[in-house]
């Protein structure tokens, strides 16, 4: 059975330590006690910890080894339009599970009423999803997660392959570009419920994003992106493991 994994702010001298709210989580739910074997992660390097203390409000790792790194996922970064906040967290938390590197949400014309104001308040929620997500899936580094963007600035700029899941007809299927361009890395643009505006598909196609398809059915946003990731992930780790 795997350990269970851990992040932490620092390594400092060996030494790890995780105060108030998430030490009481370790100390009250998990029922983490001192003499534990656990990993522990700083979000770069990977450790073989012991807990030293297991106090209500602390808990101190003693560093045992440092461990060999993982192979990371293959890299995606994900730009989500907003949607209900419930499905959207619900989405942050599968997305890290399949390997997302970045999550980038927008903007877009579509996107709920009143979602942009409240999207900051909710950042350091989503934030504790990541990271939770991250440790049940003994994930080393967490995904970045990164502040608001209104769609005419995120389009502009992106990581790899820019791949735009479009659910209207036309869309190359999403598998098939990948198999035929083979990137290094691939940013997934996912729009809101409604889909894109007019305005928008015809801007986000000048700036030279794919039009993709999933099929034939109409998905809902986040069931999109999680199909999109798991596509990417098995065909970019795949081909990623012929070339070495």
């Amino acid at each position: 059975m795997a350990r269970r994994l851990f992040f932490v702010p620092a390594v400092n001298r060996d030494v790890a330590e995780l105060h108030g709210d998430l030490a009481q989580h370790l100390t009250r739910v998990l029922r983490v006690e001192q003499g534990q074997i656990f990993e522990i992660s700083d979000n770069e390097h990977l450790y073989l910890a012991e807990v030293e203390v297991a106090r209500k409000s602390v808990v101190v790792f003693r560093v045992k080894q440092r461990l060999e790194p993982r192979p990371e996922p293959f890299p995606v970064t994900l730009y989500a339009s907003l949607f209900k906040f419930d499905h959207f967290e619900w989405m942050i938390e599968k997305a890290t599970e399949l390997g997302v590197g970045v999550i980038q949400p927008i903007v877009s014309e579509r996107s709920e009423h009143g979602l942009e104001k409240a999207a900051p308040k909710r950042a350091e929620r989503w934030r504790r999803i990541l990271m939770e997500a991250s440790q049940q899936c003994r994930r080393v580094r967490m995904p970045e997660f990164r502040a608001l963007l209104d769609w005419e600035t995120a389009i502009q700029g992106s990581d790899g392959l820019k791949v735009w899941l479009d659910e209207r007809p036309g869309g190359r299927p999403l598998l098939e570009v990948m198999e035929t361009e083979k990137p290094s890395a691939v940013t997934l643009l996912l729009g809101p419920e409604g889909g894109w505006a007019d305005r928008e598909a015809e801007k986000i196609a000048d700036c030279g994003w794919i039009p993709t398809s999933l099929g034939s059915l109409v998905l809902r946003a986040e069931t999109a992106a999680l199909a999109a990731l798991t596509l990417v992930q098995a065909s970019g780790s795949a081909a990623r493991g012929s070339r070495s």
